[in-house]
C-alpha cells in the first residue's frame, strides 16, 4: 500500500485507532522479546483477514459492532468491510503474512513511557457478584517505541495519516505517543450467556497484563471500514496507542505477547471481555489450535478452563486466535458498558448505550 492511499485513511486513526506502525526489524520481535522463528511448530505464521464485502450483522468470522459511537459518520455505510492491498495481505486469498509485516520497532517497557510502570489489579467480589479492574493502561508486556521514529520502516505509513489530537496538539499518526489513562472496569464475576449482542464500545475487553483490547474496525475519510492489522502494521505485540491520551490497545495476533501462551494442552486465559466472559489463549485441551470452524458467532466456545485464581470452571469463553475477528465477535451476556467502561478515559461517546440502566 502505498503512502498517498494510506493518507487517506486518517479516519482509522482518528475514529477507530488503528495499529501504529512498526518498524521492520523481522530478525528479532523487539516488543515481544523472542525470535521471529518460533520453537512451538504450531505457531502460525499468517492471519486470515477479513473478506472483502463482509456484513457486519452476526455471523460466524464477522464482527458485529452496533453503529452507536458518535465518532461513526454516515452510518449507512457501516454494512461492510473492506480490503486493502498492503504489501503484507494477499486479497485474492485474504491471507497477511506475518513476516511480511514492517512492525514498529523497539523494546520500551511501561517504566519508559512513565516512572510508576505497569499499574494494575484485579479483584473479585463473591457477595457482589463482580470482577473489577484498576490500572494506568501501560502492559507489563514490552511495547514498541511510540511516537514512530523517522528513518524507521514504519514511519512513512504513519507520517502519511492525520493523527488528530494528541497531548492537546493535533499531530500526524506518527507523533502520537504512550501514555497512561484511568482503565476502570468492573465486569459481573459469574456471567451468564443471554443470547448474541452486537459489539457497542471501541474496547472490548481487558487483559491481565494491564492493557485492553479494542474493535477489529478502522474507517478511511470516506467511511469504507477495514481490518486494522490488514491495512496498517503494528508493534510486534500488534499494540499501538491511540486518542489523546495515547491509550495503548491490543489487535489481531496479540495472545502471541502473552506470557504462559501454553505449548500443550488448552491455553490460560488472557484477560476478560466487557461481558465477563474469559478471553482464553487459541489451545484447546488437546493442544491443537483451535479454527472459527470450530467457534461460534461471537468467536468463542463452552468448554473447562483454568481460571486465573487456579479453579477449573467450565464455562463459555472467547478464543483468541489468527482467524479475523481474532478474539471477541459479539458479546454473549449482554454488556453493562457504564461500569465495564468506568472511567471517561474508556468512552468515545455519552451515548444513551452508557447508561446504567442498559443492563437488565
Amino acid at each position: 500500500m502505498s503512502a498517498n492511499k494510506l493518507s487517506h485513511l486518517h479516519g482509522v486513526k482518528k475514529y477507530v485507532g488503528i495499529p501504529t506502525l512498526l518498524t521492520a526489524v523481522l530478525a528479532t520481535l523487539f516488543a515481544c522479546g523472542g525470535s521471529s522463528t518460533d520453537s512451538d511448530p504450531g505457531t502460525p505464521s499468517t492471519l486470515v483477514t477479513s473478506i472483502n464485502g463482509n456484513e457486519t450483522n452476526l455471523g460466524k468470522d464477522k464482527q458485529s459492532i452496533l453503529p452507536l459511537l458518535t465518532y461513526l459518520a454516515k452510518l449507512d455505510k457501516m454494512s461492510q468491510v473492506g480490503s486493502t492491498g498492503s504489501p503484507w495481505t494477499n486479497t485474492e486469498t485474504n491471507i497477511i503474512t506475518l513476516s511480511k509485516i514492517p512492525y514498529v520497532s523497539g523494546s520500551k517497557t511501561a517504566k519508559d513511557y512513565d516512572a510508576a510502570g505497569s499499574v494494575f489489579t484485579m479483584t473479585t467480589d463473591a457477595l457482589a457478584g463482580t470482577r473489577s479492574f484498576v490500572g494506568n493502561g501501560l502492559p507489563s508486556t514490552v511495547m514498541g517505541d511510540f511516537p514512530v521514529k523517522s528513518g524507521t520502516a514504519a514511519y512513512a505509513y504513519y507520517n502519511a495519516l492525520p493523527g488528530g489530537t494528541y497531548g492537546g496538539k493535533t499531530v500526524q499518526a506518527d507523533g502520537i505517543g504512550i501514555g497512561t489513562y484511568d482503565l476502570i472496569s468492573t465486569v459481573p464475576l459469574n456471567p451468564v450467556a443471554t443470547g448474541k449482542y452486537a459489539i457497542a464500545s471501541l474496547i472490548v475487553g481487558v487483559t491481565l497484563t494491564g492493557a485492553v483490547w479494542h474493535i477489529e474496525y478502522a474507517n478511511d475519510a470516506n467511511n469504507n471500514w477495514y481490518n486494522p492489522v490488514n491495512a496498517l502494521p503494528m508493534d510486534q505485540c500488534f499494540g499501538q496507542p491511540y486518542g489523546d491520551k495515547g491509550q495503548y490497545h491490543l489487535h489481531g495476533y496479540s495472545w502471541k505477547c502473552f506470557p504462559n501462551q501454553g505449548t500443550s494442552g488448552k491455553s490460560p486465559v488472557f484477560g476478560f471481555a466487557l461481558d465477563g466472559f474469559p478471553i482464553t489463549g487459541p489451545r484447546a485441551a488437546d493442544g491443537h489450535m483451535m479454527t472459527n470452524k470450530e467457534l461460534d458467532e461471537c468467536h468463542g466456545t463452552t468448554s473447562e478452563i483454568r481460571m486465573p485464581d487456579g479453579t477449573l470452571k467450565t464455562t463459555y469463553h472467547y478464543v483468541l486466535n489468527n482467524e479475523y475477528p481474532y478474539s471477541v465477535g459479539c458479546f454473549r451476556g449482554k454488556v453493562n458498558y457504564f461500569r465495564a467502561l468506568g472511567s471517561i478515559d474508556m468512552r468515545e461517546t455519552d451515548q444513551p448505550i452508557y447508561e446504567d440502566k442498559f443492563v437488565p
